[in-house]
């Protein structure tokens, strides 16, 4: 077999599928920008005749990532724009699932971040989000997700459905308003240089972020 030809069987077969699954992604991330844009609609309704000073806000952010602003809280949602074979050491690989089509281990990943939605109105660059989960879709359409709870959800041969995305979205919100922001101990904090109370007025620089008590299995 010539090098032409080896490169058009890579071409067909790797590189095809690598395009199938993200495909198969961004249909996914369509179908939760539509789910968030209704779940905002929906809670901002009926949040508004409790406490109008509580606004559930929709945002769309481009193709590829769009949030959710809900009581002092934003998720970002991003597609990134890769597929990724899941590494040689990961259970799936020894499945049978895997194991019967090597192409079923290549992913389009969704993540999931929780930021105060301050650190975007006053433009905190120094602010730190939170991974709250990650969705995994292949090829098949087939899903699974790593995150903390029932953010994680087990490897399933069937499609993503709606019932399961909005699970997803709103264990994500709960999830995020069930993290309080944390005082910094005052020893950390009661030094501050004339550079630094300058760079307060200008930003409010201080960084700023929850701090969790964990780390979603999986996530380094």
């Amino acid at each position: 077999m010539s090098r032409q030809e080896d490169i058009l069987k890579v071409l067909a077969t790797k590189s095809s599928n690598k395009q199938l699954v993200h495909r198969k992604a961004l249909e996914a991330f369509s179908d939760l920008k539509q789910m968030l844009r209704e779940t905002a609609v929906a809670l901002n309704g009926q949040i508004c005749a409790i406490d109008h000073s509580v606004v559930v806000e929709f945002i769309d952010r481009g193709e590829f990532e769009v949030e959710i602003r809900f009581s002092g809280d934003s998720l970002i949602f991003q597609l990134h724009t890769n597929a990724f074979a899941l590494p040689s050491e990961h259970p799936l690989r020894n499945t049978p699932y895997v194991q019967e089509n090597a192409n079923r281990a290549y992913f389009g990943l969704i993540h999931a971040y929780n930021f105060l939605s301050d650190s975007f109105r006053m433009r905190r660059m120094n602010d730190v989000g939170m991974l709250l989960s990650r969705l995994f879709v292949n090829g098949e359409g087939h899903f699974m997700a790593e995150g903390v709870g029932r953010l994680g959800i087990p490897l399933t041969q069937e499609h993503l459905t709606s019932a399961v995305m909005q699970s997803w979205i709103e264990h994500a919100m709960l999830q995020a308003m069930d993290m309080d922001l944390v005082v910094s101990p005052f020893a950390e904090i009661h030094d501050i240089s004339l550079m630094e109370l300058e760079g307060l007025r200008e930003e409010l620089r201080q960084r700023t972020s929850k701090r969790l008590g964990y780390r979603p299995a999986g996530l380094k």
